[in-house]
């Protein structure tokens, strides 16, 4: 996720009660964290609503908001996951949900939803054998688009654990695929 270029000056625009500056901001990083949600919550309803919390509380919040030399992405998915945490607090229940196919995951696996729609629900079925910071470091980079830096800045770590563990994270979802392929070879001969 690359910041907006005109971003620090929209960031000081917006502090001063620019609505323009304020719709920049919001287009340039609404997708982003709506994919993210999407990614963490049963439906596109739930999605739609947090993401729209994520930006009312931009808007309130922008007057503390300090440059301290941290993209500013990075403190909006601070604010998406308190906002996702708060969700599941009052719900109390992670139900299955199904999990947007993007492009970049279609990548990583060489399966698309379309191609494939057995090993497509595998590999999110196999998310579920992950740990929730492997899921999470997985939803940052591939639903948030953001880089290792912005990751570590978002979960208060470094790039380089971040890097280690989404690396551990996608080894760990190949190996869980492998056997499940393996499992289902034996089962069907």
């Amino acid at each position: 996720m690359h910041p907006h270029p005109d971003e620090k000056a929209l960031i000081h625009q917006a502090r001063q009660g620019s609505e323009r500056a304020l719709g920049e901001l919001y287009q340039h990083y609404v997708g982003a964290v709506y994919r993210y949600m999407a990614y963490r919550t049963p439906d596109h309803m739930v999605a739609e609503d947090l993401t729209a919390e994520v930006f009312a509380n931009m808007i309130i919040s922008i007057q503390n908001y300090e440059d301290l030399g941290l993209p500013f992405g990075a403190w909006l998915f601070r604010i998406a996951r308190a906002r996702l945490a708060d969700y599941w607090r009052k719900t109390k229940r992670r139900d299955q949900y199904q999990i947007p196919f993007l492009e970049e995951m279609e990548e990583v696996f060489g399966v698309a939803p379309s191609s494939d729609p057995f090993r497509y629900e595998a590999l999110f079925d196999s998310l579920h054998y992950l740990t929730d910071a492997e899921r999470e470091v997985l939803f940052l980079r591939f639903a948030g688009g953001l880089s290792n830096k912005e990751i570590a800045q978002v979960i208060h770590s470094n790039a380089n654990a971040v890097k280690a563990r989404t690396f551990r994270a996608l080894k760990k979802l190949k190996k869980i695929l492998q056997e499940r392929a393996a499992f289902e070879k034996d089962e069907r001969a």
